[in-house]
C-alpha cells in the first residue's frame, strides 16, 4: 500500500470516528437543560436563542426524557424559557416572534407528554412557576390577542391560532387541562372571531374549531365565558363567516365520500369482487369510509345549540350555495 493510500485511509477513519457537530440551537437547548443559568456567562443568550430556527423535535424529546430529579434541578431554566418566549412575542423582528410561538408549542407538548399522570398544578409549576403563572398567562393571552388583531402577516396569525389549538388539545380530556383556567379568565374570544371574519380562507377553520373546543371546557361544571359570548353573537358578518366555514368543511366531506363511492362502482366484476370481499371483513362499508370531521360537527352542534341566530345563517348559506 502506498504512502498516499495509507494517509487517505487514516483520514477516512479519523473523520468517521468524529461525532456529528450539533447545530447551535441544539447546544443552546443543552445549556437550558443544565443546572446553570444559561445567561450567566452569556448575557445575550435569550436574544440569540430566538434568532435561531427552532428544533421542535429535539426540544420536545429533551423535555420528555427528564426524570423527576432533573425536573426540579432545571425548573428555573424552563420557567425562564417560558417567560422569555412571551417577552420575545413583543419584538418587532418577526423571526423572533415566530420562533417564540413555535418554542411555546414545543414546551406545552413536551411538558404534557412527560407528565401525563401529573396534576395540572404540577404542569403549570414546571412550565412557568405556579406563583407567576397568572401573570405569565395574562401576558401570553394579551400578546396573542394583539397579534391576531394587528397588522401582522397572515402566516403569523395562523401560527397564533395553532399555538392556541396546541394549548387546548394537549390533554385527551379538555376539561382536565388546568391551564385553560387562565384562558377563561383572560378571554380571547373577540380576537378569534376577528381572525375568522377578516381572513376566513386562511384562518376560518382553525378559529371555528378553537371556539368549539373552548366552549366545551368544563361546560357543565362552571361558568364558561366562551359559552356566554357565543350565545349572544348577533353580528351578521361573524355568523356568516362561521356558517361558511362549517358549510365548506361538510361539503368537502360529502365530496370525498361521493368520490370514494364512485371508485367502488366499477362494473359487474368490481361489484362481485366487493361482495365476495365483504364476506371476509367485519364492516361491509369499510371501503367507503372517509375520515369524519368531528371537530366541524362539534362546531355545528355548539353554534346551533347556543346561538339562535345561527339557524338563519345556515338557511341563507344553503340558499346561496351552488347546486
Amino acid at each position: 500500500m502506498s504512502q498516499m493510500e495509507k494517509k487517505a485511509g487514516l483520514l477516512r477513519r479519523t473523520s468517521s470516528s468524529k461525532k456529528p457537530l450539533k447545530e447551535k440551537v441544539v447546544l443552546m437547548y443543552d445549556d437550558i437543560f443544565s443546572k446553570e443559568d444559561p445567561a450567566k456567562n452569556n448575557p445575550r443568550f435569550w436574544d440569540e436563542l430566538f434568532l435561531m430556527k427552532v428544533n421542535l423535535e429535539y426540544l420536545e424529546s429533551k423535555l420528555e426524557c427528564l426524570d423527576g430529579d432533573e425536573v426540579q434541578q432545571i425548573q428555573d431554566n424552563i420557567n425562564s424559557l417560558f417567560h422569555h418566549c412571551v417577552q420575545a412575542m413583543e419584538e418587532e423582528h418577526q423571526i423572533k416572534v415566530v420562533n417564540a410561538l413555535q418554542t411555546l408549542c414545543a414546551l406545552f407538548r413536551g411538558v404534557h407528554q412527560k407528565n401525563k399522570s401529573a396534576s395540572g398544578f404540577d404542569i403549570i409549576n414546571m412550565l412557568m412557576g405556579f406563583d407567576k403563572a397568572e401573570q405569565r398567562m395574562k401576558e401570553l393571552i394579551e400578546r396573542l390577542d394583539s397579534l391576531l388583531c394587528g397588522d401582522g402577516s397572515e402566516s403569523l396569525k395562523s401560527l397564533c391560532l395553532k399555538l392556541l389549538l396546541c394549548l387546548v388539545t394537549v390533554t385527551d380530556n379538555i376539561s382536565q387541562n388546568t391551564i385553560l383556567e387562565y384562558v377563561m379568565i383572560n378571554s380571547i374570544f373577540e380576537a378569534i372571531l376577528q381572525a375568522n371574519v377578516s381572513s376566513r380562507g386562511q384562518h376560518g377553520y382553525d378559529a371555528v374549531v378553537l371556539l368549539a373546543l373552548l366552549v366545551n371546557y368544563r361546560k357543565y361544571e362552571s361558568v364558561n365565558p366562551y359559552i356566554v359570548k357565543l350565545s349572544i353573537v348577533d353580528d351578521e358578518p361573524t355568523l356568516d363567516g362561521m356558517g361558511m366555514v362549517v358549510h365548506q368543511a361538510l361539503t368537502e366531506y360529502n365530496r370525498q365520500y361521493k368520490e370514494k363511492e364512485e371508485e367502488n362502482q366499477g362494473g359487474f366484476f368490481s361489484t362481485l369482487s366487493s361482495m365476495v370481499g365483504s364476506m371476509f371483513i367485519a364492516d361491509a362499508d369499510e371501503k367507503l369510509s372517509v375520515q369524519t370531521n368531528e371537530a366541524i360537527l362539534l362546531a355545528l352542534y355548539e353554534a346551533v345549540h347556543l346561538n339562535r341566530n345561527f339557524i338563519t345563517v345556515l338557511a341563507q348559506v344553503k340558499e346561496t350555495s351552488p347546486m
